[in-house]
């Protein structure tokens, strides 16, 4: 009874002497722990080979889900997002051009280019920053350190450059942003 996800109970559960499991690598890393293995060579459900075969294979179906979600997003951002905000902010360019030269002020249409200029800088930079990590990881050849370097790097990576992402989302026109926002999908779909 209560928020498993709150501070209070991460408190309460090391008070208990409870494990506070909060990966899927973690879980996975217990599931080959030499108490796993008594515990299920004494019932008899899998002996440490089986275990251990299971392990590997969890490990690897997180690691190819994780692979496929970074190179996802990279695809994304340079093939969908940068193009659009591209294109927009030719369109801000031009409009702010147009306007200065019939002497009607631009200080919002500039702000706006400003900012989704800085959040496209940003996008750009945390993009190469993930491509880099995922190749790192890439190169990794033992199965835990590879799915702790998806978990540690590329995941977080994924998340920082995803924050400008979903700041240009909102403030492109819904017809610029080359795929349906949450608000198209959860009404209209």
């Amino acid at each position: 009874n209560g928020n498993g996800y709150s501070q209070e109970w991460v408190k309460e559960a090391k008070k208990r002497g409870l494990p506070n499991i909060t990966s899927t690598v973690e879980a996975l890393g217990y599931m080959a722990s030499p108490s796993a293995e008594k515990l299920f060579e004494k019932y008899k459900v899998l002996s440490k080979q089986e275990l251990h075969s299971r392990y590997e294979i969890y490990l690897e179906g997180y690691l190819k889900h994780a692979n496929i979600e970074a190179l996802c997003a990279v695809y994304m951002v340079k093939r969908l997002f940068i193009p659009a905000v591209m294109k927009y902010t030719d369109q801000l360019a031009q409009t702010i051009s147009t306007l200065k030269s019939i002497g009607s002020p631009v200080s919002v249409q500039k702000d706006v280019l400003s900012k989704v200029s800085t959040h496209l800088e940003g996008a750009s930079d945390k993009l190469a920053t993930l491509e880099g990590t995922i190749k790192k990881a890439q190169a990794l050849t033992e199965s835990h350190v590879k799915a702790e370097a998806y978990r540690d790097k590329v995941l977080p990576a994924m998340n920082e450059l995803r924050t400008d992402i979903d700041a240009l989302e909102s403030f492109l026109p819904s017809e610029s942003w080359p795929v349906p926002i949450y608000a198209e999908m959860l009404f209209n779909l």
